[in-house]
């Protein structure tokens, strides 16, 4: 095992883990992007088949990113290197570095929440309503016409807000922040939901979210995109579960953790679902301006459709207010997440957290400038690191394998479990075939979208999204950690030791 650090840092309570947990897996993939999926779907059967997805995707791999935290008390690099032995550092390395560098571009979307929340505050929907501001041209020109200067401006005050809490250490920096962040994102959304149901013509929004078409069932694509908002809602396999476990009591309840974090989850992502739908059914005069709405993208569904909604109904002010403060609080709670990954990482080489989180902001600054700048290479990054978010989970189910999959369950799951669910965890075995499935139907997908150029990459820019542009930059991503494998292995030695 690796060399202990003495004093390690660790959550205050259950309560704290579990705020934090939550704080990372409840982002902008639930608020926007679920309403949106849920429309795209056709509704009941896609949010059944998110419950399917959450117990046998998200809650083992959860486990699987805890008990790795958890054992080794080391971050992702050490805690694949304690685990499965030095030569195998390269795989926790590639997922801290995938991390880092989806969230450096993560982060800009803190940016545009935060300067939509102000300009809301401050009189923003009055300037909509007397047609002095037009959203559609006004989030153009701010977000998506390069050179985007007052994003970057935002995406750096986003940056800065993030590290503040990760700087404060885990009990006085992420917990107390996710203590707060995190009930006011679910009251917050519960408020709203209050004031939408009052609005008339909001039930027809709560009906379509909730028909269930039982030809669903049958369609293999409304089962690829349940799968992929599971992974991309839940945040499972992306490390940072692993991350927050190295703070854990030693008798943390790891099961009970993954399911409460996953249910959590899923509450968050259909509390949004039943603020945004009603809100546009409510709202929009006819069900092909709904779909117009519904269709529009996750930015365009946001930052302009809903703004503008807000804009023209009365108490719209105080929904805008409110909405985009969640949205902010949701967002605010992942990047702490990611920012804590890349340090504590650094950590485990001997860095301080000062000096760990100061070179993670810093490397943020750095990926993330392009991305803040031209939304088209924030469109790539989006979907590079995305994607390789699939791969990761990969590595952390062949981790636990390797490892022995029973041998995990006898010493480290079941004892500390007060439910007991052996079935839950043992679903790991399944997520290579998963991995299969939807990492290679978005692959396929991709390659359609790019008839003749599917291999091209550069620039980036142009071949936003084709698989030439991601296997290029994943091939040099795992080049570098397959270099400095042995180097890492060897820094990486110091641990947290929970007494």
């Amino acid at each position: 095992m690796a060399e202990i650090k003495k004093g390690g840092d660790q959550f205050g309570s259950r309560l704290g883990l579990i705020a934090a947990m939550l704080g990372m897996a409840v982002g902008t993939g639930n608020i926007w992007r679920f309403p949106r999926e849920v429309a795209k779907n056709n509704g009941g059967a896609f949010i059944l088949m998110c419950f399917v997805a959450l117990f046998i995707w998200a809650v083992p791999l959860i486990c699987a990113e805890s008990v790795f935290g958890k054992k080794t008390r080391m971050a992702n690099a050490g805690g694949f290197k304690t685990m499965l032995g030095d030569k195998y550092t390269w795989m926790g390395t590639f997922t801290a570095i995938t991390n880092a560098l989806l969230g450096a571009y993560y982060v800009v979307v803190v940016g545009w929440c935060l300067k939509y929340l102000v300009m809301i505050a401050t009189g923003f929907l009055s300037q909509i309503q007397s047609g002095a501001v037009e959203p559609t041209a006004y989030f153009t020109k701010f977000a998506l016409t390069p050179p985007c200067t007052e994003s970057w401006i935002w995406f750096i005050v986003g940056i800065a807000i993030c590290s503040i809490a990760v700087f404060r250490g885990v009990q006085g920096g992420i917990e107390a922040a996710n203590k707060v962040m995190i009930p006011l994102v679910f009251l917050l959304l519960v408020f709203l939901l209050v004031r939408v149901l009052l609005m008339p013509g909001a039930v027809a929004g709560l009906e379509y979210m909730y028909h269930v078409d039982p030809k669903d069932f049958g369609n293999p694509r409304i089962w690829l995109n349940a799968f992929t908002q599971a992974a991309w809602s839940s945040g499972a396999g992306w490390g940072m579960f692993h991350i927050y476990f190295i703070y854990s009591a030693k008798d943390e309840d790891i099961e009970l953790n993954a399911v409460t974090a996953t249910f959590g989850d899923m509450v968050a992502a259909m509390l949004a679902g039943m603020v945004v739908l009603p809100t546009v059914f409510a709202l929009t005069p006819n069900m092909d301006a709904v779909k117009e709405v519904l269709g529009s993208g996750a930015n365009g569904l946001t930052f302009i459709h809903l703004t503008n909604l807000f804009a023209h109904t009365t108490g719209g002010y105080v929904m805008g207010v409110l909405f985009f403060l969640a949205l902010l609080s949701a967002a605010v709670s992942s990047v702490i997440a990611m920012i804590e990954t890349g340090t504590r990482n650094l950590m485990d080489m001997g860095f301080s957290r000062t000096q760990g989180t100061l070179c993670t902001s810093l490397f943020f600054v750095v990926a993330g400038s392009y991305s803040a700048l031209d939304n088209r290479f924030f469109n790539n990054q989006d979907m590079v690191w995305g994607v390789a978010l699939l791969m990761v989970g990969l590595l952390y189910a062949i981790g636990a394998m390797k490892y022995g999959v029973e041998k995990l369950w006898v010493e480290d799951i079941s004892p500390c479990s007060d439910i007991h669910v052996k079935w839950l965890w043992s679903s790991i075995y399944l997520f290579p075939f998963e991995f299969a499935f939807v990492w290679g139907w978005w692959m396929w997908d991709a390659k359609t979208w790019y008839p003749g150029e599917w291999f091209k990459f550069w620039p980036p820019v142009k071949y936003e999204y084709t698989p030439g542009s991601m296997v290029v930059q994943w091939a040099i991503l795992f080049a570098i950690c397959l270099v400095l494998n042995s180097y890492l292995a060897k820094r990486l030695v110091y641990s947290n030791k929970i007494d």
